[in-house]
């Protein structure tokens, strides 16, 4: 890797004017790193399109790594942006965000977005981010987002691509990720719960009936990784196909603690030990 790093910074729409100024504040202390501007908009535009990102992919391919800035006024803009690009973008991109809630960080980074840096930057912070992405876009057989992001998958464990013949054809076999099989009582339990709830009284809208089916979906899936797992997280997260932190993340949504799944299985190899 070169001594000194190149990172786009990208004109998100309704930060053109801002992030300009932000350069300018942080390329005199960021040591090694040069900071330049990308512009998403077309000439005959006023603001990049949602397909802003996926068009210039092979452009963006100059850079080490790449910036995105993300508000609350460009957040549904990110979103469409990163999901369109994914397949085509390689440049690893390093979100810079402001006033985000973390459930929206997590969307971003499973849709591409390779890892997060909160304003005010901590310019060393910064720096180190933009070297361990450089690294990881130059190694070998490495996509967008390492480890963060995820295949796409139907909840009976096939890889996504497996529906399509002429992917799964061409597709290498080591390649291929390995997804666990849901367990059947975990499904029926979250639609249990729908059931349930409609006998209580339907919720109002197809959104919420949809919440409500995922929550306990999500509820019932962690909890049966760790108690598989002895409480181990790291464990569990892997088995799941799930990055660590993603798996903390649902973990602190619904108020799980892998404590009392550790001291369980402590007690079940006593009780084997003793046996």
């Amino acid at each position: 890797m070169r001594d000194v790093l190149d990172c786009g910074v990208l004109l998100a729409p309704g930060h053109e004017s801002t992030m300009g100024a932000w350069i300018a504040g942080h390329q005199a202390k960021v040591t090694r790193v040069r900071l330049h501007p990308v512009s998403l908009a077309p000439p005959a535009l006023g603001a990049a399109p949602p397909d802003a990102l996926a068009q210039q992919a092979v452009s963006l391919r100059r850079y080490d790594a790449c910036i995105l800035p993300v508000a609350p006024c460009s957040l549904a803009w990110a979103r469409i942006a990163l999901q369109q690009a994914r397949s085509a973008l390689t440049t690893p991109i390093l979100l810079l965000i402001h006033d985000v809630k973390a459930p929206a960080i997590l969307d971003l980074l499973s849709l591409g977005a390779a890892d997060f840096i909160s304003q005010p930057v901590c310019v060393e912070s910064l720096r180190v981010r933009l070297v361990r992405l450089a690294r990881r876009g130059a190694a070998p057989g490495a996509r967008v987002a390492g480890s963060v992001h995820e295949h796409p998958v139907n909840y009976l464990g096939e890889p996504a691509e497996a529906h399509c013949a002429e992917h799964a054809a061409h597709r290498p076999q080591a390649s291929r990720p390995v997804r666990p099989k849901v367990p059947a009582e975990i499904i029926e339990h979250a639609m249990s719960s729908l059931r349930h709830q409609y006998r209580r009284g339907a919720p109002d809208t197809f959104r919420a009936a949809k919440a409500q089916v995922v929550n306990g979906f999500e509820r019932e899936y962690i909890r049966h990784a760790l108690s598989r797992h002895g409480g181990n997280v790291a464990q569990a997260a892997r088995a799941c196909a799930k990055h660590r932190r993603a798996f903390w993340a649902l973990m602190r949504k619904h108020g799980i603690e892998a404590a009392p799944y550790r001291q369980a299985a402590l007690a079940a190899a006593r009780m084997h030990d003793m046996g």
